[in-house]
């Protein structure tokens, strides 16, 4: 572990927030992600200019395969230059059957009532000074509780000529809860006055947890690049896909909202109306006489309070993008800082595209890692789109209706896709990575990197908790989709690829299948 440096200065926060700088081309990106993989073992050969291929892995599989023999593995199959690996796993796919995990030549473990440590590197206390949350140190008894895997990587991928980047996702209360002691004090409220699931980006207790979780790993680990992501969806989109209880209305929040002139009890009103209305039509009420979706968009004009209530809470999540920059930035200057999109936010959530374009986000992100999973995305989108809109706002609509509106508005050759009763079990065509990757592309103009995350054997559990429901399993990825979603990508203008979701879930069929398209297209 390298020696911590001091706090990072305002004046250089303040800088490197500013729009006006940390604009990083695509040339500049792909120079310093080639660097790095030259760096500094290797720091006599000449760089080259492959793009990234990074693999996202959780810490266990580097210790249950053994680290030498899990790094000769992906080496020698997909090819890949980075490792992307989880610091703190709180989102990690843990606890499920062997049948979800991949044969990798070594025998498979039984994740169910494994308790496998969920923090793999060792923080200073002295840098959570500005909240009272804390990362807990591993109990005795979790599994690989006393490995600082972040130093151990460190060390072995150097020699290989291997990037290291360092992967977190936002946690929410299900994943802080008896890990973070005094979480509930950093979540949002709810209209109701009860503690939601997610963090509240205004709260001064979170901001000091996650920015110290940057700073720090950052400042302790000689990482090559970071990234992260927040896969949650807004208020607005919670309520009209979920039938969520509005949030947040705490403290903090509603002095933002004085301060941006939006009227708090406005806002409270409208989203108790829209909350009620989308409440009964889930529940199979009578709707009202002059349509669903009219009625929904009286309340969004009766009360624009209600909009303005949550583009402040986007606003909130990319001022929590412009620190983590500016942090990293800070600790590591050279480091590019990558921006994890979930499907939700990448394919069919258009209240949050909407609020801030992937061209906003490029003062402050080096690269952009889309998640385009293109056979998850088709149940996913069943189950978490179209039935969901069925449910509340687009109840007067089939689903056939509503998946023909998605296709169009996405721009998807439905010949293409799956027709709707297709969904759950084939898979979307690769086509959709291409015209996703393009989008990005063309949207950004260079300014930033985009490197698509390519689904590999993703398990479907959409249904496995609903009744009657199939039980979790594997979505095999066929290799010659797998090559045709590489292919696409490429050819609409990414800059590498991110070989996701899992490295435990990948058969080795089609992460030989990724290398090989990678030397055929002189990627690797």
């Amino acid at each position: 572990m390298t020696h911590r440096g001091t706090d990072t200065p305002v004046c250089l926060l303040k800088k490197a927030t500013d729009k006006s700088v940390c604009v990083t081309t695509r040339r500049r990106f792909i120079q310093a992600a080639s660097a790095a993989i030259a760096a500094p073992a290797l720091a006599e050969q000449p760089v080259t200019s492959k793009p990234l291929i990074g693999i996202q892995i959780a810490g266990h599989s580097l210790l249950d395969e053994g680290m030498e023999r899990c790094l000769d593995t992906i080496q020698s199959t997909c090819r890949a230059n980075a490792i992307f690996l989880y610091s703190h796993s709180y989102y990690a796919a843990h606890s499920r059957p062997p049948e979800v995990y991949a044969d990798h030549g070594v025998p498979i473990k039984d994740e169910r009532g494994r308790k496998i440590t969920r923090v793999w590197l060792k923080h200073h206390d002295s840098a959570f000074k500005n909240t009272s949350l804390r990362v807990l140190k591993p109990s005795a008894d979790e599994e690989y509780g006393d490995r600082d895997l972040f130093a151990e990587v460190s060390g072995a991928v150097r020699k290989r000529g291997l990037k290291f980047y360092a992967r977190i996702l936002e946690p929410g209360s299900n994943e802080l809860r008896g890990r973070v002691p005094n979480f509930e004090r950093a979540m949002s409220v709810g209209l109701d006055g009860k503690v939601s699931s997610q963090p509240c980006r205004n709260n001064p207790e979170w901001i000091g947890f996650w920015d110290a979780l940057v700073d720090d790993t950052l400042r302790s680990y000689p990482l090559d690049g970071y990234q992260w992501g927040a896969e949650r969806a807004g208020p607005l989109s919670s309520l009209l896909w979920k039938g969520a209880v509005p949030f947040c209305f705490c403290t903090h929040c509603e002095e933002r909202a004085k301060r941006e002139g939006v009227r708090i009890a406005r806002a409270r009103e409208g989203f108790a109306e829209l909350h009620a209305l989308i409440t009964k039509v889930r529940a199979g009420g009578a709707a009202p006489a002059d349509g669903i979706f009219t009625h929904v968009l009286r309340v969004l004009m009766k009360f624009p309070e209600v909009l303005a209530w949550d583009y402040q809470w986007r606003v909130a999540l990319e001022e929590q993008g412009r620190r983590t920059h500016a942090l990293v930035k800070a600790a590591r200057p050279s480091a590019p800082v990558g921006r994890h999109f979930d499907h939700q936010n990448t394919s069919w959530d258009a209240l949050y595209l909407a609020q801030w374009s992937y061209a906003d986000v490029t003062p402050y992100t080096d690269f952009i890692k889309p998640i385009l999973y293109h056979d998850i995305l088709a149940p996913r989108l069943l189950a978490y789109h179209l039935e969901e809109l069925k449910k509340g706002p687009l109840a007067e609509l089939s689903l056939q209706q509503v998946l023909e509106m998605h296709y169009a508005m996405r721009g998807y050759d439905p010949k293409l896709q799956p027709k709707l009763d297709e969904l759950a079990s084939r898979g979307m065509d690769p086509e959709y990575v291409g015209i996703e990757t393009k989008r990005i592309v063309d949207v950004v103009q260079g300014k930033c990197a985009v490197v698509p995350g390519i689904g590999v054997d993703v398990p479907n559990n959409i249904h496995s908790g609903r009744p009657g429901g199939p039980k979790e399993k594997r979505f095999v990825t066929q290799p010659v989709s797998l090559q045709a979603a590489v292919k696409q990508a490429f050819n609409a203008g990414a800059s590498g690829i991110l070989i996701s979701r899992e490295y435990d879930e990948m058969r080795i069929e089609n992460l030989k299948a990724i290398g090989t398209t990678l030397r055929e297209l002189g990627k690797a």
